[in-house]
């Protein structure tokens, strides 16, 4: 009877959690909503572009995936992960062995960077302003594009 006593405790208490999760999840979603962050929730139909990983073997499950396009987006997404206690991670390329950028673990707030690779070459001082989705490609088209520049990066095939 004790046995049966604490496997009823034990199912209990996972479903409690999972009641807890979603409604996490829920409150999460909202927020992002609230303050317009573009964001991808598991029911969307753009999920698993954003959701799968590189290293199929290690497979996590995000609360939800940002896509902001701006910083204060950016801003308001970690605000909404930090108000209620979901880790957030960044994702730029995404190319982690260890799916790092879906958090390494389920849960995390996503937020996916890739909608923001604006490179801005300053002639005058040679600075380069580089968002945080830029890839290399790119990264060395646009400064040779913008002022016949160039950084040692090795080879970008294609």
């Amino acid at each position: 009877m004790c046995s049966l006593a604490v496997l009823y405790l034990g199912f209990a208490a996972a479903v409690a959690q999972g009641a807890a999760e979603t409604n996490v999840t829920a409150a999460l979603g909202n927020c992002l909503e609230t303050a317009k962050v573009p964001f991808y929730e598991s029911d969307s139909k753009d999920w698993e572009d954003y959701a799968s990983p590189f290293n199929e073997r290690l497979e996590y499950t995000p609360a939800a995936i940002a896509v902001p396009t701006t910083t204060e987006q950016i801003q308001l997404a970690v605000s909404c992960g930090a108000g209620h206690g979901v880790k957030v991670t960044p994702k730029a390329g995404g190319h982690s062995y260890a799916s790092l950028g879906l958090g390494g673990e389920d849960g995390h707030l996503v937020i996916q960077l890739d909608h923001m690779y604006s490179v801005t070459l300053d002639i005058e001082t040679n600075i380069a302003t580089v968002e945080p989705g830029a890839r290399l490609g790119h990264l060395a088209s646009e400064l040779f594009a913008q002022g016949n520049r160039a950084i040692s990066h090795g080879t970008c095939p294609g």
